[in-house]
C-alpha cells in the first residue's frame, strides 16, 4: 500500500487548506484551557510547537504529545458539526477513496484483527463499532463472521444512514450518550477516533463499558513514536489541528490504558506507510533530508525501505498503532 492509495495528494491538500481556515474561523475567539497529558495524567510537559493557532507540548514522562491549551468541548462540538473541513471529509474525500480502503484497509484489518483474538482466546459472537462510518470494517467481519451480532455507534446522520444502506443495526449517537449496552460487547472496537477526542481517559472507559466482563476492548489511532511523525513533527499533515490532537506514545498507550482499569495491554505498530510518507514528502520538501545521507541512500533503495518498513512494524517503531486490552473478568457496569 502507499500514501496515495488512500489520501490522494490533490484531495489531502485541499482537506488541509480547510482545516486551516476552519482553525481560524471556529476557534481563533474561544477561550482555552491548559491540560494535563492526556496519556498519564502527568503536568510534567514541555511546549513544542504552535501550528494553525494550536500549541503542542511533549509529556516528559511518557512521550506523548497533544494539543494544549485547549479549546472547549463545545467549541469542538461546533467545530465537527459546522466546519467545511468535516464536510469535505464526509462527502467528498472519503467516499473517493472507500473502496480502496476496503481492499487496502479493511480486508486485512478484519483478518489480523479475527487472528488477534484467535490469540487470546476470545470469541466473538458480540461486536461494536465505535465511529463506524460508513460501515466498512463491519461489512467485511460479516462476511467472514456471518454469525456475530454487530452494531455500528455513529453520530453522523449521512454515516449512519450509510450503516443502514448495509443492513447493520445503527444507533446514532456520541459513544458517551448510548444507553442499554452496557456490558454488552464481547469486542468493541474503535478506529482513528482517539486521536480526536478532548478527554481519552474518559473516553476510553466510555468505551470499556460497553464491553462485558472479560471482553476486550481495541483502538487503532495514530503513534507519535512513529517514524514519519518522529522525521516530520510539525510539518506532519498527520498533525492537523483542530482534526488531530492527541497523539500517544507506545508508553502513553500503556499507561492510558492501565489507568482505564485494563488488563493484558498489547501495542503493536503494523502501520505500512512510514517509509513511503517520508520519501514524499521529501520529494517535495529536499530540506527534510539535509545532513541525513545514511538515511536518504536507504530511502532511495527500494528494498531497503521496504525492510525498513518491517524493521518499524516489529519494533513499535511505526506512526500507526493498535492498542487490545482486556476488561476484568471480575469488572461490572458502565464506568
Amino acid at each position: 500500500m502507499k500514501e496515495h492509495d488512500i489520501r490522494p495528494q490533490e484531495l489531502m491538500q485541499r482537506y488541509v487548506e480547510l482545516s486551516a481556515k476552519d482553525a481560524e474561523r471556529c476557534f481563533s475567539r474561544r477561550s482555552r484551557r491548559n491540560l494535563p497529558c492526556v496519556a498519564c495524567g502527568t503536568e510534567n510537559v514541555e511546549k513544542q510547537f504552535s501550528k494553525q493557532g494550536f500549541g503542542y507540548s511533549l509529556c516528559r514522562e511518557c512521550g506523548t504529545l497533544y494539543q494544549t491549551p485547549r479549546p472547549s468541548v463545545d467549541a469542538f462540538e461546533a467545530f465537527y458539526r459546522d466546519s467545511e473541513s468535516s464536510r469535505y471529509w464526509a462527502e467528498v474525500f472519503y467516499p473517493s477513496v472507500a473502496e480502496a480502503r476496503r481492499e487496502k484497509i479493511f480486508k486485512p484489518r478484519v483478518q489480523r484483527l479475527v487472528a488477534m483474538c484467535d490469540d487470546v482466546g476470545l470469541s466473538v459472537s458480540k461486536l461494536i463499532d465505535v465511529g463506524a462510518g460508513y460501515g466498512i470494517f463491519l461489512d467485511e467481519w460479516r462476511a467472514i463472521k456471518p454469525d456475530t451480532e454487530l452494531l455500528a455507534i455513529e453520530p453522523s446522520i449521512s454515516l449512519s444512514d450509510e450503516c443502514r444502506k448495509k443492513g447493520l443495526n445503527v444507533v446514532e449517537s456520541i459513544a458517551e450518550n448510548v444507553t442499554g449496552y452496557d456490558g454488552h460487547a464481547d469486542l468493541v472496537v474503535c478506529f482513528e477516533v482517539l486521536e480526536h477526542v478532548d478527554n481519552p481517559l474518559e473516553f476510553v472507559n466510555v468505551l470499556k463499558g460497553l464491553v462485558r466482563p472479560g471482553g476486550y476492548l481495541f483502538v487503532s489511532t495514530l503513534c507519535i513514536s512513529g517514524f514519519d511523525l518522529q522525521m516530520l513533527w510539525e510539518r506532519s499533515s498527520q498533525i492537523s489541528p483542530p482534526h488531530h490532537i492527541n497523539f500517544h506514545s507506545v508508553k502513553g498507550f500503556e499507561l492510558l490504558f492501565q489507568r482505564a482499569g485494563l488488563i493484558d495491554v498489547s501495542i503493536t505498530t503494523p502501520g505500512q506507510l512510514d517509509v513511503d510518507i517520508v520519501k514524499n514528502f521529501a520529494h517535495n520538501n529536499p530540506d527534510v533530508m539535509q545532513g541525513n545521507r545514511f538515511l536518504q541512500a536507504l530511502l532511495e533503495d527500494e528494498e531497503k525501505s521496504i525492510a525498513f518498513q518491517q524493521f518499524l512494524v516489529e519494533n513499535q517503531l511505526s506512526s500507526h498503532a493498535w492498542v487490545l486490552g482486556k476488561k476484568p473478568e471480575d469488572e461490572i457496569g458502565h464506568e
